[in-house]
């Protein structure tokens, strides 16, 4: 019997004698391999910064949120600070506001919070400390917003004017503010929409007396560990609903429910289900592009055997058996199979790394693709020239000697 290695040497040789069609034929392997490659892993990296992003922007916490006005008070904070589990809350009061440091304005979101939010949402001090309960005209300003908004640069302890909307009274309250302490992530909080860098965060009490409102459009609530979020959620939503006269019989309808709650684990575990989503859907027309290829190497190798019809009567005149013939010619189909997804999976890496790169996050290279994607190779090489080599196989060596 032939070997392997010797198969293998004809095949490429063959394949060096037609390099245009040799190409052409892997060209659908390769952007197969290219889309498959690029899938994994530009998938594999956003799912790692979604929940970089996402345990970055809290530490096992619960997030409230109203769907109607004037829902969460002082009394509903209460309920979820009391509930078990529970061991830091905030609530949350954002309103528009007019920034003036040294003559110069700019609008900005101002965020009322409470001190331990610090905790809750994890934000970085760049310098200084951050606002506390007691505070009465402390700020704390995003990096960005200090050192690149205005001309003058902001440091802690300068001083600076907010003025915002007031409910009540139906004008602007202007108040002077002393920066406590400036903050500052690389991170942005997909979970929050806040990016420690660009915001403004004042004492809860005193933007509510600013701004004339009393509600929260939503909370912040810490739970004890990771493990227990889930449980504490659950309780946050039973109490919270039979505080606002929810009954007991409508506690698991979530229509009838006027809030939602969400917390770290089931963002991660929807973070990872798109991203799956998503890879299967990039990796379908990845696979479209595989079968073309595939049947494009079935071709070439159906019209490889044809065209080769006298020098496979020779190889059987030679001494070459069926066995060793439907080898060669399946190897063939491997050598442009395998040839193409090589070239296939530099390119998806490649395309990753442009990607990546573009995007501003790391690139986290899927060695389980690469591997998956020499594997599809193979496959697709013994598949696709199956057929073929059999063709090839099958000849009479008389009949094959015989064509012009």
């Amino acid at each position: 019997m032939i070997s392997i290695s010797h198969s293998a040497k004809m095949a490429v040789e063959s394949l060096k004698s037609s390099k245009l069609r040799s190409g052409l034929t892997a060209l659908g392997i390769i952007i197969g391999i290219a889309a498959v490659i690029a899938t994994f892993t530009l998938g594999a990296s956003f799912g790692a910064y979604f929940s970089d992003q996402i345990s970055s922007s809290g530490s096992n916490y619960v997030m409230i949120m109203s769907l109607k006005e004037n829902l969460f008070f002082d009394q509903q904070v209460e309920v979820v600070r009391n509930t078990r589990g529970v061991v830091a809350v905030s609530p949350i009061l954002g309103v528009d506001g007019n920034v003036t440091f040294m003559g110069e304005s700019h609008d900005f979101r101002v965020i009322g919070v409470l001190e331990d939010y610090e905790e809750i949402g994890v934000i970085p001090m760049y310098d200084g400390v951050f606002i506390s309960d007691q505070d009465t005209s402390a700020v704390v300003i995003g990096k960005k917003i200090a050192q690149e908004e205005y001309k003058n640069q902001i440091t802690t302890r300068s001083s600076i004017e907010i003025t915002v909307y007031n409910n009540d009274t139906k004008v602007y309250v202007t108040q002077t503010f002393r920066v406590k302490g400036l903050s500052g992530s690389e991170n942005t909080s997909i979970v929050t929409g806040a990016d420690s860098n660009s915001a403004i965060y004042v004492p809860l009490s005193v933007l509510k007396d600013m701004s004339g409102r009393d509600d929260y459009p939503s909370m912040f609530a810490m739970t004890e560990s990771n493990e227990t979020v889930k449980e504490t959620d659950a309780e946050i939503e039973k109490n919270l609903a039979r505080n606002l006269g929810v009954s007991e019989r409508n506690l698991d309808n979530d229509d009838l429910i006027p809030f939602m709650t969400m917390n770290q684990v089931e963002i991660l575990e929807q973070v990872s289900s798109m991203t799956q989503t998503m890879q299967l859907f990039l990796i379908a027309i990845g696979g479209i592009s595989l079968i073309v290829g595939s049947v494009g190497i079935m071709n070439i190798m159906i019209v490889t055997v044809t065209e080769r019809t006298k020098e496979i009567g020779t190889l059987k005149a030679l001494g070459y058996t069926s066995s060793d013939v439907l080898i060669l010619f399946i190897i063939e189909s491997i050598v442009i199979s395998v040839i193409g997804g090589a070239i296939g999976t530099v390119l998806g890496l490649f395309i990753s790394y442009v990607g990546s790169s573009l995007l501003g996050i790391s690139m986290s290279l899927s060695y389980g693709a690469i591997v998956a994607a020499i594997v599809i190779s193979v496959l697709i090489g013994v598949i696709a020239g199956a057929y073929p080599a059999k063709r090839a196989a099958d000849m009479n060596p008389v009949d094959a000697l015989r064509t012009v």
